[in-house]
């Protein structure tokens, strides 16, 4: 043995800590996420947003939004202007006119809206996102793996949403000149 180490030894107070820190090296690597062992990171593309700004009170196209979504809510927050469907599986959601076949039924979704209330030159305005995580299980056993969205969705309900706000508008008024 070389002479320091036999020296290191010989106190029994260092001899301890160099064991102590030898354990400490050898789980601290062994913790650590080896390049060869770890599991390869699949990189998740965020999905699309669609948005648009309405020139509306924010509690009016808070109503607008609940009417133009057509599924069960599972988020109705106003406060903080989010608005998220419960889980909604393939064949249970939208179809769209263009695809001719059902989908999967190992598809599943959520529809979630952002609401942000402000101002744009003096004006109410409320701005809309609207955002559709999708999901699909190839089979039982697999993980489910996030497929991006068509848009279409994501365009009918802003669609929705305004033309809500538009018949309110106009019934509003048809009944302001009812009553004069």
């Amino acid at each position: 043995m070389p002479h320091t180490v036999q020296l290191i030894f010989r106190n029994k107070k260092w001899s301890v800590g160099l064991l102590v820190a030898a354990a400490l090296m050898l789980v601290s690597c062994a913790s650590a996420d080896h390049p060869v062992r770890a599991k390869r990171q699949k990189t998740v593309e965020l999905p699309a947003t669609y948005q648009k700004v309405f020139y509306f009170p924010y509690d009016q196209v808070w109503r607008a939004a609940q009417l133009a979504v057509k599924y069960p809510i599972a988020i109705n927050n106003m406060d903080n202007g989010t608005l998220q469907t419960e889980e909604i599986k393939g064949p249970d959601g939208f179809i769209s006119p263009q695809v001719e076949q059902k989908p999967s039924s190992g598809l599943k979704y959520q529809i979630v809206l952002s609401m942000t209330k402000g101002k744009t030159n003096g004006n109410n305005s409320v701005r809309v996102i609207v955002r559709k995580d999708v999901e699909k299980q190839r089979d039982f056993f697999s993980e489910a793996e996030a497929i991006p969205s068509d848009g279409l969705e994501e365009k009918t309900i802003l669609y929705r949403i305004e033309r809500e706000l538009l018949i309110d508008d106009a019934l509003k008024k048809e009944h302001r000149s009812q009553g004069n």
